[in-house]
């Protein structure tokens, strides 16, 4: 006889001996229980087996004569299932392998890039020894034994291919005492890595100090600096915040430099792990580690030689690779990993950081030898707040850029957009300039000329603009230099001021009015509601719901037949 497998949900009122009861109705029909959930909001769960149809009716009927049962009715999965399906989505949509592990370092949970990576099935991982699918892993050894989480380390997956290099991480699981129950492990495969390795050394083409746009005699004067020092052999630490153009200079200065000939080589240490930061600087020799290629490998700073090699946010280096690197420095030669001899690198060395090096040095997080061998022409990349008489020119140079990007084509930026762009900080400095271009271009048509409430709108609307750093006053500004005047459906000033003074807008007030500008602004450029649907990318009803809700006057857009 067919054994068949059902869901039921009780809900009752909570009483002593209530469970007890509902369990003997089990034992008197004899049907053997398999799991079973109780929550606070007195509901239970119960999965059972039964052989036919009349003892899932009995077992119901008589369930439902208990004293404080209120309903039984069958159900389709129990929570935890339900629990296990959403986590099962949720892992399969990160791309990189997920092993969940016990105590004891046996898979208890896996998603599919994982078995993709093993080259198996889900139901032959789990229950599997983590030693028996990856090998002897000290590092996960670790976090099990030591509770330590490990950020990065590299192991080989074994396949029928050949042996294939991994990067994996692990993280503790604990309870509320501190005893760890488990761990997590992340795994990356080759071609994750290899993706990884080609992103950071994406390069790029030559860049001259000529292509560095400005007009500003501050800009003048650290260009004609690095220009002057881009002739000599020494090294050179650019500093300055996110998004100022650190990289830009670095390629200048190697450009114009007696090394330009030779290769411009560019690493970001803040985006390797220390596992493979260290061979992809040092390179490996053969049988270095299991997997490695049998001719070796090349380091970056040997693919340097006789050219530059450009370090991105040296102020992220791990204190273990400062030390290595401050002996490239002094010595002037490197050792492979796995290899014996030293080789001599001759390297123009460029460094660039948005920390605090000095807070640093004094915290111990840096080192205060290399700190003195890297700073031996220390370069300062001003923030765009302080040159912003280059705003203008370098606003137009990008917004032609932008607009090949977005594929767009005649825009400008009028007098008002460009004197509200003077007049805002730019925490996020050229690079958010940019981006706010950019974003803004995306939401207009070809030829359009882009005013400051427009700017404004888009800044406030999408989150990539000023931050909200000087607003009220930068409002001011503009509206004495510009002689700008508010119109109607467009009172930002207003937001921002009461009969006792300044204040700040709530998330809401912002929101709305930022909506209502922008859509008010489109339909005096559209007088359609379809069109202005179609600028807005909603569609005309939204336009028409929007309209009624800020009270715009509809006769200023025709109807959706124009």
């Amino acid at each position: 006889m067919e054994i068949r497998v059902a869901v039921i949900h009780i809900k009752f009122v909570d009483r002593s001996g209530l469970g007890y009861d509902v369990f003997r109705v089990f034992e008197i029909h004899r049907i053997e229980k398999i799991a079973m959930e109780v929550s606070v909001a007195s509901d239970m769960m119960i999965k059972f087996k039964y052989k036919h149809l009349n003892q899932f009716e009995d077992l119901l009927a008589d369930l439902r004569q208990i004293p404080g049962v209120l309903a039984v009715t069958p159900a389709s999965e129990m929570p935890y299932e339900v629990r296990e399906n959403q986590l099962r989505v949720i892992l399969n949509t990160v791309s990189d392998g997920i092993l969940a592990v016990d105590q004891g370092g046996n898979v208890i949970q896996s998603n599919d890039a994982a078995c993709a990576l093993l080259g198996c099935e889900v139901n032959q991982i789990r229950g599997q020894s983590i030693s028996d699918l990856l090998g002897e892993q000290s590092a996960l050894e670790q976090t099990l034994h030591a509770g330590k989480r490990i950020e990065a380390f590299t192991g080989i997956l074994p396949s029928n291919q050949g042996n294939r290099r991994y990067l994996g991480s692990s993280v503790p699981v604990t309870n509320m005492e501190g005893q760890v129950l488990g761990a997590v492990m992340t795994l990356k495969g080759e071609q994750q890595i290899q993706e990884i390795l080609s992103a950071v050394r994406n390069g790029k083409k030559p860049v001259t100090f000529s292509d560095i746009v400005h007009q500003s005699k501050q800009m003048r004067r650290v260009i004609e600096t690095a220009s002057y020092v881009a002739h000599s052999t020494s090294t050179v630490l650019l500093r300055g915040e996110s998004g100022t153009g650190k990289e830009l200079f670095a390629r200048a200065v190697h450009a114009e430099s007696p090394r330009r000939e030779g290769p411009f080589v560019a690493v970001n240490c803040g985006a390797l792990p220390e596992a493979l930061l260290e061979s992809e600087l040092f390179g490996y020799e053969p049988g270095a580690f299991t997997g490695a290629t049998k001719t070796g490998k090349k380091g970056l700073f040997e693919q340097a030689h006789l050219g530059t090699l450009f370090l991105d946010e040296v102020g992220e280096l791990p204190l273990t690779m400062q030390v290595k690197l401050l002996r490239v420095l002094q010595e002037g030669t490197i050792r492979r990993l796995g290899g014996e001899n030293e080789i001599g690198v001759n390297v123009r060395m460029l460094a660039a950081t948005h920390r605090d090096l000095e807070e640093l040095v004094k915290r111990g997080e840096f080192r205060e030898d290399l700190y003195y061998r890297l700073n031996v022409v220390p370069l300062w990349i001003p923030p765009l707040r302080e040159h912003k008489e280059d705003i203008p020119i370098l606003a137009q140079v990008l917004l032609g850029r932008m607009e090949q990007k977005v594929g767009r084509s005649g825009c400008s930026l009028t007098s008002e957009g460009i004197q509200w762009l003077m007049h805002q900080p730019w925490p996020g400095n050229v690079r958010q300039l940019e981006n706010t271009l950019e974003g803004l271009l995306n939401m207009l048509p070809d030829g359009a000329a882009i005013t400051a409430d427009q700017l404004r709108s888009w800044s406030e609307v999408s989150g990539v603009g000023t931050g909200g750093f000087g607003w009220r006053e930068s409002e001011r500004n503009i509206a004495q230099n510009t002689g700008a005047q508010e119109d109607d459906g467009f009172n930002w000033l207003g937001m921002f001021h009461s009969d006792k003074g300044e204040r700040y807008p709530t998330l809401k007030e912002v929101t709305q009015a930022a909506e209502k500008a922008l859509l008010h602004r489109v339909l005096r450029e559209y007088p359609s509601t379809r069109k202005a649907g179609q600028v807005l990318g909603v569609s005309n009803t939204t336009v028409l719901n929007k309209m009624r809700t800020y009270h715009l006057n509809c006769g200023e857009a025709r109807s959706n037949r124009s």
